[in-house]
């Protein structure tokens, strides 16, 4: 099966999930990421605002605004290009041109080079950290400008596989996050630990 053909089938399949699966199923990933290290001694962290069936991740956002941290969750800016914007109130959110919450303007952002820690959607990963997004590619663009960051992938324990095709500008990550706890790539090839 090709890229396009497994995407199909993996967006088919999270459309599946009831909206209890994907609450309950967000609630033991939180747990996982605020028991985290990472998490724990991450600052500036940069999340995302889940639509859709995506693992929803607004607890951890709203526990590091608690905890003082800075959070940041992507703006889109382009076809290709996406930001990171200051996150201060999950209450002052706007729909954007794709229908996905964003911050209303004017936006604070911040480098990349400055995060501590990114969690990473994606429609499913593998087991090598492998990653499979929408599709427009924007984390693979970003994520190489975060290697001072740590990062996360948050994935559905159901589509998670034992491999995804890969090209040569995937992205992938050295940990998951699922509803079963965190998992560690590997090969982990820290070089986004600045290590």
């Amino acid at each position: 099966m090709n890229k396009e053909d497994l995407r199909r089938v993996l967006k088919r399949r999270r459309r599946e999930l009831t909206t209890a699966q994907v609450a309950q199923s967000s609630t033991r990933v939180v747990q996982h990421i605020l028991a985290c290290d990472a998490y724990r001694k991450a600052q500036r962290i940069m999340g995302y605002l889940a639509f859709s069936r995506e693992l929803n991740i607004d607890a951890v956002l709203q526990v590091a605004l608690n905890e003082g941290k800075q959070v940041y969750v992507p703006q889109i800016i382009s076809a290709t290009e996406m930001r990171p914007v200051r996150l201060y109130k999950l209450e002052q959110l706007v729909l954007d041109q794709y229908g996905i919450r964003s911050v209303a303007p004017p936006v604070e952002t911040i480098s990349p080079e400055e995060l501590d820690l990114v969690l990473i959607p994606g429609l499913a990963f593998d087991r090598q950290g492998g990653r499979m997004g929408m599709g427009a590619g924007y984390y693979d663009r970003f994520l190489p400008h975060t290697k001072q960051a740590a990062w996360l992938g948050i994935a559905y324990d159901q589509l998670l596989q034992a491999s995804l095709p890969q090209d040569a500008y995937d992205v992938p990550v050295p940990q998951l996050v699922t509803e079963s706890g965190i998992i560690n790539i590997s090969w982990q090839h820290n070089i986004n630990k600045g290590e």
